[in-house]
């Protein structure tokens, strides 16, 4: 680093899917590790590839890499690519109305308005979301020539434009515009498989010449705190109803301890830094990652002003303590805590994407170097963590968010007081000084766990899974049990202990059966039944939605 420049600039992108894929069905529900595969996960890693000598972090979650994958090694497949993979000509009504249900899932303004034919398509079949007998009048509006664009627009989405640049089929494909061949169809599939299969190798070759750090989260992103025990949950939200105490530690345990093997496995050296699902922290989830190897986590900012003592707080506030890392000694162990921006973070997420995308890389870096000029005096050097979702924001972007980046890679380390870097490259010449004896429980989103408890769908969730957890533990203790088949039903009540199924309960989703996190949820557990020749509950076999 730089020894003459002032702050730091750490970039955490977080890339973390949901567990798609239904392993007894060995089918792939969603699409969306695929063609964000296509569209974020390898042009994210290319434009650091393409951008000279900034430094940049990415938070692998293990069951996207997992996914990953499962995808460039294998035939794998997903009911969208299904949809896509029959010929037009071949359709039959089920596949028509899913393929209108479905094939409009892109950014209207930056994918449909700007294309003459998907605009076509969608005004042909209604902008608003059509069901039942009027679904099934509008299929027969719409020819086999009509079904193969779309087929060919809603794949075609979702490849970045470094990716249409570096390949003149695809680049002709994109300038023809429509009346596309089968042909067509399957060398776009084709190539997607090809930069799916590109991912991996362009992330490890970053990692070794220094240009990214990688780091891990538990393996199918469990809230740690929520795992160890429920009832902390009380701490921040003190009116929720809570569910029946959840308490199982040994399996947060197994998450990290199964992400910090599969890392290993995959990039050749045991990650440094952990970033915990949605940022969330408390001291016996902290505990276990030490014990564990972890050497640094990140979270939210409020967080750390919340740890503080109230007259602590009062007395201290001041932002410019968000930009140091902490130590977070327990036991005989410690590990650095490092705070994000929470403002920044989120101008990237929400804001910026209206803006002309230089203007707004050079803002961002304007706020950057304010930061720098308004540092204490006493202080030697600062660290500014930027940490949000790597994949979400992007599309939301002029040109998926190409020349917003190149303008903030190009000329970040360019400004007298900034270097970019990488949170273990800091540590190695700034280590943390202050320590926190404790840490307030709490995620990036509200300092709180609201979104994954407290709720009645929520809570439902977590008996259920405390239920099937019980069962299986009853099932693996009989005497002849198939252990390969015990290992597997352990596994999908891992993933069903994932975040993301409780984040789209209580009206955060469709209701019913349209709210497919909720069929996810409950085929996984219903599988631990399956794989163990048991019969499934009958709760299990009803919508928590």
């Amino acid at each position: 680093m730089d020894t003459e420049k002032t702050l730091g600039v750490a970039f955490i992108w977080h890339m973390h899917p949901p567990f798609y894929k239904d392993p007894v069905s060995d089918k792939y529900m969603m699409p969306w590790v695929r063609l964000r595969g296509v569209k974020d996960y390898f042009p994210m890693a290319a434009l650091v590839d393409r951008a000279g000598g900034v430094k940049v972090t990415f938070n692998l979650v293990p069951s996207l890499v997992e996914q990953i994958d499962d995808y460039a090694r294998s035939s794998a497949t997903d009911i969208f690519l299904d949809a896509t993979l029959k010929k037009a000509a071949s359709l039959t009504l089920e596949d028509k109305v899913f393929i209108l249900n479905n094939f409009f899932k892109v950014n209207f303004r930056r994918f449909i308005e700007p294309n003459a034919r998907y605009a076509e398509l969608l005004i042909k079949k209604g902008m608003k979301p059509l069901s039942g007998a009027a679904l099934k009048k509008t299929v027969k509006t719409f020819s086999d020539r009509d079904f193969l664009d779309l087929q060919v627009l809603f794949n075609m989405a979702w490849f970045h434009s470094i990716s249409i640049e570096a390949d003149v089929n695809l680049s002709n494909l994109v300038s023809k515009g429509e009346g596309y061949s089968e042909d067509d169809k399957d060398y776009i599939l084709a190539k997607q498989r090809e930069i799916i299969g590109a991912i991996i190798p362009l992330y490890k070759k970053l990692r070794e010449e220094g240009k990214i750090e990688i780091t891990t989260t538990p393996f199918y992103h469990p809230i740690l705190p929520l795992l160890c025990d429920t009832s902390i949950a009380g701490i921040s939200s003190p009116d929720k109803e809570l569910p029946k105490k959840f308490s199982h530690p040994e399996d947060a345990a197994w998450h990290i301890e199964e992400a910090i093997k599969y890392h290993a496995k995959t990039f050749g050296v045991k990650p440094r830094g952990m970033w915990p699902s949605e940022g969330s922290v408390s001291d016996k989830a902290i505990e276990i990652a030490i014990s564990k190897g972890i050497k640094w986590v990140a979270t939210d900012e409020d967080i750390l002003f919340h740890t503080l003592s109230p007259k602590k707080y009062r007395e201290y506030f001041d932002r410019r303590i968000i930009y140091r890392p902490y130590r977070v000694k327990k036991g005989p162990g410690s590990l650095a805590i490092v705070f994000r921006d929470k403002n920044l973070s989120d101008m990237i997420s929400f804001t910026y994407n209206s803006w002309n995308p230089q203007d707004a890389a050079w803002n961002l870096i304007g706020y950057f170097n304010t930061t720098a000029q308004n540092l204490r005096r006493d202080a030697d050097r600062a660290l500014l963590t930027i940490v949000m979702d790597g994949e979400n924001a992007w599309e939301y972007y002029e040109d998926n968010g190409r020349r917003f980046f190149e303008t903030l890679y190009g000329n970040l380390d360019k400004q007298d007081s900034l270097f970019s870097t990488t949170i273990t490259e800091y540590l190695a010449s700034e280590p943390a000084r202050g320590t926190l004896p404790n840490i307030y429980p709490g995620s990036w989103i509200n300092h709180n766990f609201d979104i994954w408890i407290g709720d009645e769908q929520d809570n439902v969730s977590w008996e259920y899974l405390a239920k099937v957890r019980k069962d299986l533990v009853d099932f693996s203790r009989e005497p002849g049990v198939d252990r390969s088949a015990v290992t597997s039903a352990w596994r999908e009540l891992y993933i069903a202990e994932g975040s993301d199924w409780n984040w789209w309960y209580q009206g955060k989703a469709h209701a019913g059966t349209d709210n497919p996190f909720d069929s996810l949820y409950l085929t996984h557990l219903q599988n631990v039944y399956r794989l163990l020749k048991k019969p499934v509950p009958n709760f299990l076999k009803i919508s928590i939605a």
